[in-house]
């Protein structure tokens, strides 16, 4: 007999297991006006209202929390897109000043990219994307629509090494655009300074400093630094200059390489 009562209750146990409840339903209705079941009810509802009551500022707290990260995602994204877009406004921008000054000047040129700048604080370097098979010589003077950045140093059929102005290998002779003063210009590995001025020569903060004549490595008339700061105050015969370069190194992003010999005449346009 109990056998068969376990076989059965294991063959039809949801229908066993509604039956019960449903019995405990037909129990628990006919206890509804019960006072005991009455206060059972108060004490619940009681019991949620309390509960749901403490529950809602802790809901609407993960709400606002999941809200906040949602918004800090977006705001976080439009920030980089922001950044992307002013950077690529600056990029505009320089192409369009080489695109100007290449049409408004014949002279031989190549544009390039540059796509690798050194951290070495003392002997900087750019890599630009042309090379020997884009025409590209040794010594080929590189530099922006505002003033000098270098010259190629090495390059293989692709790419080129430009060592630019703010490296301690060079030195460049310069020329004062508005006196005619002379000077060497070279980087200390912080600033710009221009040496072997001479106290009786007229030197002015925000004069233009350019290539002279004497420059060994560059052309003459290039612009290449502006006086930042100019004393006579030191015990020595000349000038103690601090300048800033004409082409801003740190931001520029694209560059113009010499593809010939580049004339006097022919660069004066470049002094601003």
């Amino acid at each position: 007999m109990i056998y068969w009562l376990i076989r059965f209750i294991n063959n039809y146990r949801q229908y066993v297991i509604f039956a019960i409840l449903i019995l405990f339903s037909l129990f628990f209705l006919s206890l509804n006006e019960a006072k005991e079941i009455s206060n059972l009810r108060k004490t619940s509802f009681i019991f949620y209202s309390l509960i749901d009551y403490l529950k809602s500022p802790v809901d609407d707290f993960l709400h606002l929390k999941n809200e906040f990260e949602i918004l800090k995602k977006e705001n976080t994204d439009l920030t980089q897109q922001l950044l992307k877009l002013k950077e690529y406004e600056k990029e505009r921008n320089q192409l369009l000043e080489l695109l100007n000054f290449e049409r408004a000047n014949p002279i031989k040129l190549l544009n390039a990219r540059i796509i690798l700048k050194s951290s070495d604080p003392v002997r900087n370097k750019f890599v630009i994307d042309k090379g020997k098979n884009d025409g590209v010589k040794l010594n080929a003077t590189v530099f922006s629509y505002s003033g000098l950045i270098g010259y190629v140093s090495d390059l293989t059929s692709n790419y080129s090494v430009v060592y630019t102005i703010n490296n301690l290998n060079i030195r460049i002779s310069v020329k004062n655009a508005r006196s005619g003063a002379m000077g060497i210009l070279s980087w200390d590995g912080e600033k710009f300074k221009i040496y072997n001025v001479s106290k009786s020569a007229d030197v002015k903060e925000g004069d233009l400093f350019v290539t002279s004549d004497f420059s060994s490595i560059f052309p003459a008339g290039l612009p290449v630094a502006r006086v930042t700061y100019a004393s006579q105050s030191s015990e020595t015969l000349f000038y103690d200059i601090t300048a800033k370069s004409e082409c801003d190194l740190s931001e520029v992003k694209f560059c113009l390489v010499e593809l010939g010999d580049l004339e006097k005449k022919k660069i004066k346009f470049l002094i601003r």
